[in-house]
């Protein structure tokens, strides 16, 4: 009798179809539009054109505790429908708008769309079906989003070069609202226990209730160094990936580029962002996770002042597009996996959420800022320098003040007596 594949693969697929379609079409539709919102509204500011980016993130930042609260307690396939329905309709909104405060107002309603597809619930849903080769499937899941990404700026593009912008955005709202429903309300399932089954890697009912047993809450969480240090890796790391995620086209438009090859200059790099995210998350399984963390800080460090020799030498752009893009990639599947490994599974979607708004405000706030220091010094220069210093300190701050593993006693609940004979309770099997 054939062996049958574990459900937890299904899962897995259909939280990689809401990332590529419900995040990859989302967010990034709207960076891909930028350079052609400057030329539609010519006395629209630099930064009022990068708003939308600092509103939507923002948005979902705030949003991230409430929703991490929300799905240990709620069914996230509900979180999903109505967040896919949500940001569709702010999709099709952007179509339609003429005025900043339509423009601002879309952007909201997108992030509150957002927050109900974005990476957290994806990453507590393939959590609770996976516990081992978590690395994997986390890098998986963040591949998908980076995929999307991929695809859309260059097949956007052309949509735009063929028709104009707001017909584009009709076509992204039904990218992104009907693939992904359809999985949610035909594939997605909670909790492998709703089935009658075991997370992946559980060996027997006993393992699997103490790996689901392990684990601190936020409170207990937020009295370790770790948890803060590892929160400003996450913000200080982001911000120069973040910045050019957002930025590069209308940067690259600056330079000469057309809006073709610009395009596909921004797919490749999150196509290495992609690649990136699914061999350090293999990697994760396997090797010191802290030094992981260390070598993708440190491409991204090294990645950000090639920049700098990209006007005067083009050849330098691909290869700090390939730097830039795996550094980048693999910071994101670090999140949840350095949070169970320090932290535990028991509160993970509160954990997460609390570390979400650490990279959703580098997410917001570095387009917001690069577009600031541009239009006060009308060059991309000075930001780039803040943006490189931001990542050397990022650097810094993982090789000088993260631990390659907590104590037990430094994961212990707040007044909890310790046996320092006594290993802590694996939260990674296999």
């Amino acid at each position: 009798m054939p062996r049958r594949v574990f459900y937890g693969w299904y899962v897995l697929a259909a939280s990689v179809v809401i990332e590529l379609f419900g995040l990859g079409f989302g967010i990034f539709t709207i960076t891909t539009v930028y350079p052609y919102i400057v030329d539609a509204f010519p006395d629209w500011s630099r930064s009022l054109v990068f708003l939308p980016t600092t509103v939507i993130i923002l948005i979902v930042g705030l949003m991230s505790p409430l929703i991490g609260y929300l799905i240990d307690r709620l069914s996230i396939r509900l979180l999903f429908v109505v967040g896919i329905i949500v940001q569709g309709a702010a999709l099709y909104w952007f179509s339609r708008v003429h005025t900043p405060a339509q423009y601002v107002a879309a952007s909201a309603l997108l992030g509150f769309g957002m927050s109900g597809v974005t990476i957290l619930p994806n990453q507590v849903l393939v959590s609770r079906w996976f516990q081992a080769r978590l690395g994997l499937v986390n890098g998986i899941v963040l591949g998908a989003t980076a995929l999307g990404a991929a695809i859309a700026p260059a097949l956007i593009t052309r949509i735009i070069e063929a028709s104009d912008w707001r017909t584009a955005f009709v076509i992204v709202a039904a990218l992104a609202s009907a693939p992904p429903m359809l999985v949610v309300l035909t594939v997605v399932r909670d909790r492998p226990e709703d089935m009658g089954l075991q997370p992946y890697g559980a060996a027997d009912p006993v393992a699997h209730a103490l790996v689901r047993a392990d684990g601190c809450t936020l409170r207990d969480a937020l009295r370790v160094p770790t948890f803060w240090v590892f929160a400003a890796v996450i913000f200080l790391g982001g911000m120069p990936c973040y910045s050019h995620n957002k930025h590069i086209l209308v940067f690259l438009k600056e330079l000469g580029f057309d809006p073709i090859s610009a395009a596909d200059h921004k797919s490749f790099y999150f196509f290495v962002s992609a690649c990136g995210r699914l061999v350090f998350g293999w990697l994760a399984d396997r090797t010191d996770k802290r030094n992981l963390l260390a070598v993708q800080v440190l491409l991204i460090a090294a990645a950000f002042p090639l920049f700098f020799l990209v006007p005067a030498h083009r050849e330098v752009l691909m290869p700090a597009l390939f730097l830039l893009g795996a550094g980048y990639g693999g910071l994101l599947p670090s999140v949840p996996i350095l949070a169970v490994h320090y932290f535990g599974r028991a509160h993970l979607g509160t954990i997460l959420g609390a570390y979400k708004i650490a990279y959703d405000l580098a997410a917001a706030g570095a387009p917001a800022f690069t577009a600031a220091l541009y239009d006060h010094y009308g060059s991309y220069t000075v930001a780039q320098i803040w943006l490189t210093a931001f990542a050397w300190v990022a650097l810094l701050l993982v090789v000088l003040g993260l631990p390659h593993r907590l104590t037990a006693a430094a994961r212990a609940p707040a007044g909890a007596r310790v046996d320092p004979a006594r290993p802590a309770v694996r939260t990674e099997l296999g």
